[in-house]
C-alpha cells in the first residue's frame, strides 16, 4: 500500500455521503438552541470542510450559500478530483477543493488561508493517527475566528470497548488478503462466522456484539473499508477531546444530535442526578456517555463562549423559522433518542406538526401555539430539538430560497444527475430553502433534472427521458432486487415511478426551493 496513505484505506473511494449536522443552518440553529450566539447566516461566511471525502455536504453548502466561501480539504485525490469535477459542472465558484493532509494544512503559511466561521470535520478524528489527530486540532486552533463554530464527531470508547479486539482481527485479515480492500469484506464475515461457530468464547463473553454486527453486515462494503479496516481506528473519550480542544481555545458548547442536550430522553433517570450534581463539564459528559453507551459523538466546539442575554437570545430565536420536511405523522409521533425510540405526546406535537405541514413556522408563532402559550419557552425549544432531531421539521436560511439562491442549489442537482446518469450513485438533492441536502434516490434525480431542464411534465415523455437516461448509465429497472428484462413491464415500472415522483414528491420539492413553483 502507497506510504503517503499512514495507513488510511486509498484504494477504493468512500461513498458518496452527505451529513446535516455538518451545515451551517444545522449548526447554527444548534448553537442558537443552547443558548450561543451563532455566525450571521445572512451575511458572507467561510467554512471548512477537514477531510471532506468526496464533497458532497461542501457542494451542498457551496450550492445553497452562493454568499459564502467554501473549502474542502482531503489528502486522497481521488476525493479531491470527484469534488472539483462536480463543482465545475455545477456552476460553482465558491468552492475550493484542495488536495492536501493536515500536516500540509498545519504547515501551510498564516496568509495562505483565511479564518473560518464554521470548521467541521466529520467521521475522521478517532480513524487517523494520534500524530494527524494533534494536526487537525491544531488547524482548528489555528483558523476559526473568535465566535466561530466547530464540529467533531468521532467515536467514543464507551460504546465501542468489545469491539476493539475484533476490530484488530478484522484489520489483520484485510492486510493478509491480496484484493482490493472493500473486496475483502464477505471473506472477513464469512471467517468471523466460522470462528462464532466453532465455539469462540470472545464472542460468549460480549453477548452485545451479536446486535452491532448485525447492523455492520447491512452497510456498503466501501462504507466498513473506510469505518473498520484502516490502520488506525482509535476511539477516544470525551474529555480527551475537550481538552486538545481547549488548548486550541475551543470550548465545548453541546451535541449537534439534538436529542442529546436533553437530560430527559439522553440519559437513564437515575443518572440524571449525578448530572446535576456535577460541574465539571468533562465529568458530566463523560457520565452521559456511560449513562447511554454512547458510541459516536457529534460535538459542537466554539471560540469565545459567552452565553447570549436573555432578551437577545429570544430575539434571535423568535427570527428563526422552521419548515416541514415531507415526513409522515400520521400516526405516533417518534422520536430516536439516546435511550431508544420515544414517542411524544400527541397533545403537545401534533400540533406544533399540523402547523408545520401547513407552512412554514417561524418560532414567534409557534410560542402561541397551545400547550406552549404562556408556558416557559424552554419546553418549545425541547420539542423543536426533537422534531428536528427526528427529521420532522428544518431550520430555513434566513434569506429563504431567492432566485439566485435556486439557481446555484439547481446547477449543482443537474450535475447530480448528469453523474448519476453517467453510472454514479449519488442521492441527495441540495435545498435552498433548508440549505441541506434531502435523501432521494436515483430516479428522482434524474426526473427532476428533466423538469428543471424545461422539461414538460407529462408522464409518458418523462417515462421515455427517464429510461433513456437510466440506459446510459447501464441502469435498468428492478423488481425485488432483480433486473426487469421484459420492455413492457419496465416501461410500467418507470411510469408509476414517475406518476409517484410528479404526484407525491414534486409538491415538497417545489416547497422547498429544489423545483420551481
Amino acid at each position: 500500500m502507497a506510504r503517503w496513505d499512514d495507513g488510511y484505506v486509498t484504494d477504493v473511494v468512500y461513498t458518496n455521503t452527505f451529513y446535516r449536522e455538518t451545515t451551517p443552518a444545522w449548526l447554527a440553529m444548534s448553537a442558537l438552541l443552547l443558548g450561543h450566539r451563532p455566525p450571521d447566516l445572512a451575511k458572507p461566511f467561510r467554512y471548512a470542510d477537514l477531510g471532506c471525502g468526496n464533497g458532497m455536504s461542501a457542494l451542498t453548502v457551496a450550492a445553497t450559500s452562493p454568499q459564502a466561501e467554501v473549502y474542502a480539504f482531503d489528502f486522497n485525490p481521488a476525493h479531491i478530483e470527484f469534488g472539483r469535477d462536480l463543482a465545475e459542472r455545477a456552476g460553482l465558484t465558491n468552492i475550493h477543493f484542495i488536495e492536501a493532509s493536515f500536516a500540509d494544512i498545519a504547515a501551510m503559511l498564516a496568509d495562505a488561508l483565511p479564518a473560518f466561521d464554521f470548521m467541521v470535520s466529520h467521521g475522521v478524528l478517532s480513524w487517523i493517527s494520534p500524530e494527524n489527530r494533534a494536526a487537525l486540532i491544531g488547524i482548528v486552533g489555528q483558523r476559526l475566528r473568535a465566535g466561530g463554530l466547530a464540529y467533531l464527531s468521532y467515536n467514543v470508547t464507551t460504546g465501542w470497548a468489545g469491539m476493539v479486539p475484533l476490530r484488530a482481527l478484522m484489520r489483520m485479515l484485510a492486510e493478509a488478503s491480496p484484493e482490493r480492500t472493500d473486496l475483502t469484506v464477505p471473506g472477513i464475515w464469512a471467517l468471523l462466522d466460522r470462528l462464532k461457530d466453532g465455539g469462540a468464547g470472545f464472542f460468549a463473553a460480549n453477548p452485545a456484539l451479536e446486535a452491532r454486527l448485525a447492523t455492520l453486515r447491512t452497510q456498503d462494503p466501501r462504507y466498513l473499508a473506510h469505518e473498520l479496516l484502516n490502520q488506525d481506528w482509535h476511539p477516544v473519550m470525551f474529555a480527551d477531546v475537550a481538552d486538545a480542544m481547549a488548548g486550541a481555545k475551543c470550548t465545548y458548547i453541546g451535541s449537534a444530535t439534538l436529542a442529546e442536550n436533553i437530560d430527559a430522553v439522553g440519559v437513564p433517570a437515575g443518572v440524571r442526578p449525578l448530572l446535576a450534581e456535577t460541574r465539571d463539564m468533562r465529568l458530566r459528559e463523560t457520565l452521559r456517555d456511560f449513562g447511554s453507551a454512547q458510541s459516536f459523538r457529534r460535538d459542537i466546539y466554539r471560540r469565545g463562549t459567552p452565553l447570549l442575554p436573555m432578551s437577545e437570545h429570544h430575539r434571535l430565536l423568535d427570527d428563526v423559522t422552521l419548515e416541514w420536511t415531507g415526513l409522515s405523522a400520521a400516526g405516533d409521533i417518534t422520536f430516536a433518542t439516546p435511550l431508544g425510540s420515544m414517542t411524544g405526546n400527541p397533545d403537545a406535537y401534533r400540533p406544533l406538526l399540523n402547523a408545520l405541514e401547513a407552512g412554514p413556522l417561524p418560532i414567534r408563532q409557534a410560542r402561541t401555539i397551545a400547550p406552549f402559550a404562556n408556558r416557559p419557552i424552554v419546553e418549545l425549544l425541547q420539542a423543536v430539538a426533537l422534531l428536528i432531531s427526528a427529521g420532522y421539521a428544518h431550520p430555513t436560511l434566513p434569506n429563504g430560497a431567492p432566485p439566485a439562491v435556486r439557481q446555484t442549489a439547481a446547477g449543482l442537482n443537474r450535475a447530480v444527475a448528469e453523474a448519476n446518469t453517467n453510472g454514479a450513485e449519488i442521492t441527495r438533492l441540495a435545498s435552498p430553502t433548508l440549505g441541506t441536502a434531502l435523501n432521494v434516490d436515483v430516479t428522482e434525480t434524474l426526473v427532476v433534472s428533466a423538469l428543471l431542464a424545461g422539461h414538460t411534465a407529462e408522464v409518458m415523455s418523462l417515462t421515455t427521458t427517464l429510461q433513456e437516461q437510466l440506459r446510459r448509465g447501464g441502469r435498468t429497472m428492478q423488481k425485488d432486487s432483480k433486473p426487469v428484462t421484459d420492455p413492457r413491464e419496465a416501461t410500467e415500472i418507470a411510469t408509476a415511478m414517475v406518476r409517484h415522483i410528479l404526484d407525491n414528491r414534486a409538491p415538497l420539492l417545489r416547497r422547498l426551493g429544489v423545483l420551481e413553483r
